[in-house]
């Protein structure tokens, strides 16, 4: 009897150590090998296949380096999507650094937020900003967000963004005054070009491969020199993006009529603006024509102080970008507007008006035109959709349109119906029949036991 009870008590002692073994050495090897399940029904914590083909293709070594705290979600978010990225390539590394404690990488990299991530190859740099100014969490676009800074950094050309110089243009290197556009600089930066001054008359070549030609603004008028050499280079297949304020550059205004941009010698008035924080000379525009640039493009935009731009195709493929409201108009009457009275008149044209457009032709000539250059000053750059809009337009001018758009995975919410009947049959089993099941089978060990 004695040795019989020895035998069932080392047995059931072995089958507990055996199972809290198994526990602990599967806990072990699923810390140690980082393996996860998700069992969600949207793979909310898993990357879409648009971010495996891009990761299936970065050959060298890149770093995700998260620049937070030592605490907050941000941070946590950041990790755990991060982490997805290293576990399907292992060319990409993370390192998170808190710049309180290591200031001179912060420097190097120019942060100087939390929540800013920066993607290096090599001396090439993408930063991003993640994290959600309302939430305290990663944006929810953050995986679009991190895979296109992939995608730019395994470009097989570094491509080259050219500012004009020498008419008086906005200074893109001045990130204090209002009217600068050093911030817009930095954006640009930041998106993974590089940035150069380019003077015609200095005698410089422009090339054509990898380059986009910027004049921001120009005050000062062109030589008939210039404006061949701008020609010359658009009709070689250049791409350029020109920024004309009212009553300026009218050089460049004749330029571009020759593609297919009529740039009307107006300032564009909108006083319904008002209501939206906006000014009689700085509609908001919330109206997009579909195009490439546009599509699921949902945020309002402002263009301050600008002219109304109409397109016609010809030998260029034109398109409006953006239209101003219905109650705008175009005020052609500077001598009023200089005494600062703008008044609809029976001959003013009203709106909707263009404010941006675009062209193309098939000599793989790109052309951006915006009718104002302060809606991408220091002071109007972070209004709401106006930035995400220039690089958007940006992308598309460099030929960067394949630049993924993932959107954001949604939680979804299943339901369960069940009848009153099925309610009924659930009870009966959780409450009746597993109890009485454990009861019995309980009554019926000690009873065997008992006799033997």
């Amino acid at each position: 009897m004695r040795k019989r009870r020895l035998i069932y008590g080392t047995g059931a002692l072995i089958s507990v150590i055996s199972t809290i073994g198994i526990i602990v050495a599967i806990n072990y090897l699923l810390f140690r090998t980082d393996i996860r399940f998700d069992v969600t029904q949207g793979k909310l914590h898993t990357v879409s296949s648009a971010t495996i083909r891009a990761l299936n293709s970065v050959q060298d070594e890149i770093i995700i380096i998260g620049f937070y705290k030592e605490t907050g979600v941000d941070r946590s978010g950041f990790v755990d999507l991060a982490k997805e990225y290293t576990r399907r390539n292992d060319n990409i590394k993370i390192r998170l650094v808190n710049p309180d404690q290591e200031p001179a990488v912060a420097k190097k990299y120019g942060v100087k937020e939390y929540g800013s991530v920066v993607l290096a190859k090599d001396e090439n740099v993408v930063k991003l900003r993640l994290t959600d100014p309302i939430t305290g969490g990663i944006l929810k676009n953050s995986e679009e967000e991190i895979t296109n800074a992939l995608l730019k950094l395994t470009r097989d050309s570094q491509k080259t963004l050219y500012i004009l110089t020498g008419h008086g243009q906005r200074d893109m290197g001045n990130s204090v005054d209002a009217q600068g556009l050093g911030l817009l600089r930095k954006t640009i930066l930041d998106e993974g070009y590089e940035v150069a001054e380019f003077m015609i008359l200095r005698g410089d070549d422009l090339p054509i491969k990898d380059s986009i030609l910027l004049v921001a603004a120009p005050t000062q008028a062109f030589s008939l020199s210039e404006i061949q050499y701008i020609k010359n280079y658009l009709n070689s297949g250049g791409r350029a993006i020109f920024m004309i304020e009212p009553r300026a550059g009218n050089e460049i205004a004749s330029i571009l009529a020759g593609y297919g941009f009529d740039i009307s010698d107006d300032v564009v008035i909108d006083p319904s603006s008002k209501l939206e924080g906006g000014g009689d000379i700085a509609p908001i525009v919330s109206d997009y024509p579909y195009h490439e640039i546009t599509e699921d493009f949902r945020f309002a935009t402002i263009f301050p102080y600008s002219r109304s731009i109409d397109v016609s195709n010809g030998s260029y493929d034109t398109a409006v970008l953006a239209n101003t409201g219905e109650y705008s108009w175009s005020e052609t009457n500077f001598d009023l507007f200089d005494e600062g009275v703008a008044q609809k008149e029976a001959t003013d044209r009203s709106g909707p008006l263009g404010v941006a457009a675009i062209g193309e032709n098939g000599n793989n000539g790109r052309i951006a035109v915006f009718g104002s250059a302060d809606f991408v000053s220091n002071v109007f750059l972070e209004f709401s959709g106006n930035r995400d809009f220039f690089l958007n337009t940006l992308n598309w001018i460099s030929g960067d349109e394949n630049l993924i758009s993932i959107r954001p995975k949604k939680l979804n919410s299943g339901n369960l119906t069940i009848t009153t009947k099925q309610v009924d049959i659930i009870f009966i089993i959780i409450v009746v029949v597993i109890p009485a099941v454990i009861l019995f089978s309980g009554i019926a060990i000690w009873w065997k036991r008992r006799v033997l």
